[in-house]
Order: C-alpha cells, then structure tokens, then sequence
C-alpha cells in the first residue's frame, strides 16, 4: 500500500474512532520555537556536522574538476553564435513596467527551463506538465481503487472537482442527506431508491465527476425499474444491510480532500566556474502569464515608461499598474549563491511568500541555528529578510528570475563562520554540476 493511501486510511480511521493512544504514554507539551538570539558557540560548534559537509564539498569538487577534463583534447576553433530571433529576444525581456531593470538582451543558447508538477500519489522523481499532470492523479488513484474502494473513490471525486469549490460542497451535502436518510430509516424502501432524473440529484450530484462511482462503491447499485405507470425509470438501489458502508462513506467524505498538483521545484546544485554567467536565465513560455505578442510590444512600453516616469500619477494609477506587474509572471526560478562558488536553483510560483525561499534554503544548509540572510540588488526591500516575510516573490520584483546572496549574520563570531567549509548538505553536494 502506497503511504498516501497509509496516510489517508489512518485519518480515516481516527476521524470514526478517535485517536489512537499508546498505555502509559502521557501527553508533552509542544515544543518552543526556537529563538532568534545568536546561539552560544558550542551549540554552533556542536550542531555544524563540518566533517560530513567537509567529505562531500571535497569530493564534489574533485568530482566536478574530473568531468572538465576531456579524454582526447580538440583544438578550439571559433564558432559563430546563431543569431537571436525575434521571439527570443521577447522571452529575455524581464524589466519592470516602469524600466526599475534594465532589458536582458542576452537571449540563453541552454535548455529553456520547464515547469513541472508531481503529487504525492507519484513514485519519487515522477513529474509531468501542467496539461498531462491531472490526468496522471486521475489515473493512479484509479490503478489503487480495489484497495480501498471508497476511500479512494471520494479522493477521486474531491480531486476531479476541486477547482470548482461551490459545487463539490454541494454534492458532499447532497450526497450526505440522501445517506443520512438510509442510515436513520433502514426499513423505509423509498430512501434506498435515488431517481437519477431527481433534479436536485441530477443537479447537485450525478454532474460531478466520479460521483457515481463513489455510490457504487458505497453499495448502490444502478438499475431500471418499473414505475407505476410502466414506465422505465434508471435509479441508484441501495441493496441489504450493511450500513458499515454508508458510514464509512460519511466518514470518507467529511475528511475528503483533493490531490492537488505540486509545483516540481527541480533543485539543483551548480558549481561556478571561470566563463559562468550567473544571472544567464534561460526560460520556458510558461513562466510568463503574458503571451509572445504581448511580449513583443515590452520594447514599445519602455518608452511609455519613460514618459509616465515624469509625469504625475494618482495613487490609483500607481496601484492598478503595480497590479499589472504582479500578474505578468506565473513562476520564478532563484539562484542563491553561497560564498564556497556553488549556486543553489529551484523554481517557485511568483505568487509563493518569501517565507517558504527562506524555509526551503534553511532545510538546505548543513548547519542549525546560525542566522542568515538571503541578500541581492533584485529585492526591492533589502533592509533583513524579517521584513520580507508574508510578501509574495512577484512583489518583491524576483520574478520570473533572480540571483540571491547567502550571507551569515554579523552577529556570529568570526571564528565560527571560519569552520564553514561547505554550507550546503552532503546529499546535495553530491548531486552538484558545473555550471
């Protein structure tokens, strides 16, 4: 069994018979959040795991310096570069609407950068864009329905209709009624039988998808009766005795939830070398929210950007362009330099907070509890990161790319910041290349 489905029939089963409790365990209290003064240096010392980070920074450089050696060395010869098309040039510019940046005319000859998306029903390194990933969910939680069909069956149909949230809480309260009136009146054939031409059924129910394999797993059965008049009537039959199933079919629904697409941060770990440009962002259309002919007219704004800079602008106009701006980006790919040469990349939604960049470099480093700062020309409020905290990374102008600093606090003693060799964790470290 797949540990989402482990995780999803343990709540199951907490949320029908309450949490489970070990004899003799007694209750602790929760833990205090760690506090912002410098730590005392042998907690630093203690906590620096250097050996480890040490081995594998060396390694990984010796490892990198190997690959730049080529078995039989060519004679270089010049060759001349393709020249930039049109489109191209548009998808490098990444100035501000009012020209806060410069244009970026160095169109990349890498590999555009690609968004992708995994969930927690993938195996690990799993991924697909955007238009194949729903499908993918669909398809794996169909492949597990038989181990446990109506658990399974009510992710399914969450998962199908979250992005139309009004709806799917009307089909749960629906669908909750229609149980409720079996459970209470299990002698009362006419609550066993759902009319499929019901109009609140047909309305609030049958037109969510995978609804009516939720009932069929849940003990219903589709069938043609006859109606008083002969006629013939297609109903959902709820058939014997076993009401375990309509109430695991309530507690399946009151803890439904969607599997959701997650944003694939594809980290990676780079070595600088001699000829590396670091602020080279080579990206895909989906990064932009804009299209490409809507790119190609940037150049002509500039202009209008130098004319609207001095000219006098109402707090209104400000606002709705400053809205304009942070609605121009989907993503945002950040590159945070560490002072050993190696970058740390990974791809974030613009609308993301700074909050989770932060959390996701602290999970990165191979130290606890020494305080740092992500520093750059490209944050538009550079005084400490805890004024950056709860804002979005579109409004603070690091979308669709920015290259960061990493920087220790003042505060640490000097002598503490000297046993740093390597800052980031060995697992990744191991995964570096030259960039």
């Amino acid at each position: 069994m797949s540990s989402f489905l482990k995780n999803l029939l343990a709540k199951h089963k907490e949320k029908k018979y309450g949490k489970g409790h070990r004899l003799g365990d007694v209750p602790t209290q929760q833990q205090v959040n760690a506090s912002r003064e410098p730590p005392s240096s042998p907690q630093i010392a203690n906590s620096l795991k250097s050996e480890a980070a040490r081995l594998a920074g060396e390694a990984a450089l010796q490892r990198l310096q190997n690959s730049n050696r080529p078995a039989h060395p060519k004679p270089t010869t010049s060759v001349s570069q393709p020249s930039k098309s049109e489109a191209e040039k548009a998808f490098a510019l990444k100035d501000h609407y009012f020209g806060k940046k410069e244009i970026v005319d160095n169109v990349s000859l890498k590999p555009k950068t690609k968004i992708n998306f995994t969930s927690s029903v993938f195996q690990p390194g799993e991924k697909y864009p955007i238009e194949e990933v729903e499908d993918k969910i669909e398809q794996n939680l169909i492949q597990n329905l038989e181990m446990e069909p109506i658990l399974v069956s009510v992710t399914l149909l969450f998962t199908a209709n979250y992005k139309n949230k009004e709806k799917l809480d009307k089909c749960v309260e629906t669908m909750n009624k229609f149980v409720d009136n079996i459970i209470n009146n299990p002698n009362e054939k006419k609550y066993r039988k759902i009319r499929l031409e019901n109009p609140i059924f047909k309305e609030k129910v049958y037109s969510c998808k995978y609804a009516d394999m939720v009932l069929k797993k849940s003990g219903f059965v589709a069938q043609t009766v006859k109606l008083d008049d002969e006629k013939d009537d297609d109903v959902f039959l709820f058939e014997g005795d076993d009401l375990e199933k309509l109430e695991n079919l309530k507690s399946a629904l009151a803890i439904g939830e969607a599997i959701v697409p997650e944003l694939d941060r594809d980290v990676k770990v780079l070595k600088i070398q001699e000829s590396s440009r670091m602020n080279d962002f080579s990206l895909s259309d989906d990064f932009f929210n804009l299209k490409i002919e809507e790119l190609r007219k940037e150049q002509a704004l500039r202009n209008e950007a130098v004319e609207k800079a001095g000219m006098l602008r109402t707090k209104a106009m400000r606002e709705r362009d400053e809205q304009m701006e942070l609605r121009r980006y989907n993503y945002s790919i950040i590159r945070i330099k560490f002072p050993d040469d190696f970058i740390f990349q990974a791809i974030f939604k613009s609308k993301e907070k700074f909050d989770v960049l932060y959390e996701l470099v602290q999970n990165s480093i191979s130290f606890d509890n020494i305080p740092f700062e992500l520093i750059g020309h490209s944050l538009k409020k550079p005084n400490g990161n805890s004024n950056l905290m709860g804002l979005t990374l579109a409004e603070l102008g690091l979308a669709p790319s920015a290259l960061l600093y990493f920087k220790i606090s003042d505060l640490i003693d000097p002598s503490i910041k000297s046993k740093i060799h390597f800052y980031l964790k060995p697992e990744l470290l191991e995964q570096a290349q030259n960039f």
